[in-house]
């Protein structure tokens, strides 16, 4: 049978399709994320990463490693705190082996958005409180973006070695740090949510499109929402600050683990900046951006590429357990043995 041009068309559309263009920009983001990990080991030298990591004192691990397990359980707590005015029933137990999910299954999946689907299918499924959920979630990464604007700012301010020359900008980079916890604050004690919602949505969210702003209408109605127990939220916001606190322990200990002599405030704000950098969606699961984010602030501050991308991966080794814990509640899931 001959071939017609109609006969060829449904390919030349399915080439076309949104799905194919999805495609391309996922192989465009690997491929993003595979040169810049490449370019970072070619600059730290890879006999030099070698020689860090080979030299490396691991016992520093052995205290890395309770640290990360408590980091993701103060993520549990915070997560908890938040459902639980949406009138979700999960218990803490349950969140935290949904963090647990999350961290395994993120490294895998889209930046943070990835990892909030996963949250948001399996906090969701079990009660069907899709929409309570998705507002949890979207308080979540509010809570998540003023823990991480507050402390980076304030640890920035406390560097005096970072600000050098620029002392005298100490005290308003720490009143700074302040207003995102203001902000929080107006958001949830006056009607300020409400004004802002009926503003954005009259103004801003017609221009938009409409998932984003509907994403966009349920984030501002999650603070209304919360209004009523706003004392859950600054659990929250107590539970994200120990959370990042011990992130910042966890680097220290890497950094300490191949010699470098590095402040806390200084790993701490750093830590903050790469987190927000982490969370453009550039390469898949924000490999590679992470990676020169984290070198290049370290190297900003004098430490040598080969021993912070050393202590980087020395961060992995003690996330490894948190990692495996995840992946395997997924495998006993899968077999029939776990409940989400």
């Amino acid at each position: 049978m001959s071939t017609t041009a109609n006969d060829e068309q449904p390919d030349d559309r399915k080439s076309l399709s949104p799905r194919g263009g999805w495609t391309v920009w996922r192989g465009v983001r690997i491929a993003l994320a595979l040169g810049m990990v490449a370019a970072v080991i070619a600059v730290a030298g890879p006999a030099r990463l070698w020689a860090a990591l080979r030299d490396a004192r691991y016992v520093w691990v052995l205290l890395a490693v309770p640290m990360a397990f408590l980091g993701a359980f103060f993520d549990a707590v915070k997560l908890w705190m938040l459902l639980k005015p949406q009138g979700h029933r999960a218990g803490l137990g349950s969140v935290f082996k949904t963090v647990l999910v999350v961290n395994a299954a993120a490294l895998f999946l889209p930046s943070i958005i990835g990892g909030g689907a996963v949250a948001w299918y399996r906090l969701s499924k079990p009660d069907n409180l899709r929409a309570q959920s998705f507002t949890a979630l979207s308080l979540n990464l509010v809570v998540k973006l003023v823990v991480l604007a507050a402390l980076g700012i304030l640890a920035l301010a406390l560097d005096a070695g970072a600000i050098g020359e620029y002392r005298a900008f100490i005290a308003p980079l720490s009143l700074v740090a302040c207003l995102p916890v203001v902000g929080l604050v107006l958001m949830l004690g006056t009607g300020l949510s409400a004004w802002t919602k009926r503003v954005y949505e009259r103004c801003f969210a017609r221009f938009l499109p409409e998932r984003a702003a509907r994403a966009g209408s349920n984030v501002l109605e999650s603070f209304e929402n919360c209004r009523s127990e706003w004392g859950a939220v600054f659990g929250a916001l107590a539970a994200g600050a120990g959370r990042k606190l011990l992130d910042g322990g966890v680097t220290l200990c890497a950094l300490y683990a191949v010699g470098a002599e590095v402040s806390f405030v200084r790993v701490l704000w750093i830590v903050c900046a790469v987190e927000v950098a982490s969370m453009i969606p550039l390469t898949l699961s924000a490999w590679g951006l992470f990676q020169v984010t984290y070198v290049g602030l370290f190297a900003a501050v004098g430490v040598a590429a080969d021993t912070s991308l050393a202590s980087h991966l020395i961060v992995w080794v003690a996330m490894l357990p948190v990692y495996l814990a995840g992946a395997n509640i997924l495998a006993r899931e899968s077999a029939g043995t776990g409940d989400c």
